[in-house]
């Protein structure tokens, strides 16, 4: 398991690392649109952009047109990765909590409610009713996989939100709001 953690660290700080390296070459790209377009108001606009220094304005602009979405893919798969350990802590204590208090059945009492005919059970065919146990233990690998999977969902959730709430209007409404 620390292999796996170890691994997939290794393949974050790599994307972490092209996310940087492109992140770089779309603000030089979104520095130099600032710079045509705040000329183009200037020639043509020159009311429009009163009270608005150009500073003020590349900021604006910039936080318009930079491409928000690949930040928020890979800030929510290191979250992911980053809560797993916490994810099936927590599920541990909830199903050995369970556990202690009696609200899951063992699997030898449900094992003993399969019908069972001449030694064998039914469920099973060519399987040995101690092989029965192994399988209902197992079957608590399903626990896991949902909790893990709801808890996948919220982190995308809580993302997706914060995307669409912090998203920026266009570049004239930012400018006007700027002015207030």
């Amino acid at each position: 398991m620390v292999w796996f953690f170890v691994i997939i660290a290794f393949l974050l700080a790599g994307a972490g690392a092209a996310y940087w390296r492109w992140r770089r070459g779309i603000d030089e790209e979104v520095a130099e649109g600032a710079e045509i377009e705040w000329a183009h108001l200037q020639k043509n606009e020159p009311e429009f952009l009163e009270g608005v220094s150009e500073e003020k304005f590349r900021e604006i602009y910039a936080r318009v047109h930079t491409p928000r979405f690949p930040g928020y893919v890979l800030a929510m798969v290191v979250t992911f990765f980053g809560s797993l350990p916490v994810t099936f802590a927590v599920l541990t204590l909830v199903l050995w909590g369970a556990q202690a208090v009696g609200a899951t059945p063992e699997p030898v009492d449900v094992a003993d409610r399969l019908l069972i005919e001449d030694g064998r059970l039914v469920f099973f065919r060519d399987t040995p009713p101690e092989a029965a146990l192994y399988y209902l233990r197992d079957l608590a690998g399903f626990y896991y996989f949902f909790g893990v999977l709801a808890v996948w969902l919220g982190v995308v959730a809580f993302f997706m939100r914060r995307y669409h709430r912090c998203r920026p209007g266009y570049l004239r409404d930012e400018i006007i709001r700027a002015r207030e």
